[in-house]
């Protein structure tokens, strides 16, 4: 059987820590990254296999 992940989008900003030179650098599932903007937290947690709830 397969586990359904969801997550609020809002919990998930929340994992986003701002960087003193801008941009964010945000974990999800132990894989650390490097964005310029939030909005780009939904696509990578679909591709975690997120379903995210706004």
């Amino acid at each position: 059987m397969e586990t359904i992940k969801t997550a609020s989008f809002e919990s998930l900003i929340e994992l986003a820590e701002e960087n003193p030179d801008g941009g964010y650098t945000f974990v999800l599932d132990g894989s650390s990254y490097q964005i310029e903007d939030v909005l780009e937290i939904s696509a990578i947690a679909t591709r975690h296999g997120y379903i995210v709830i706004y």
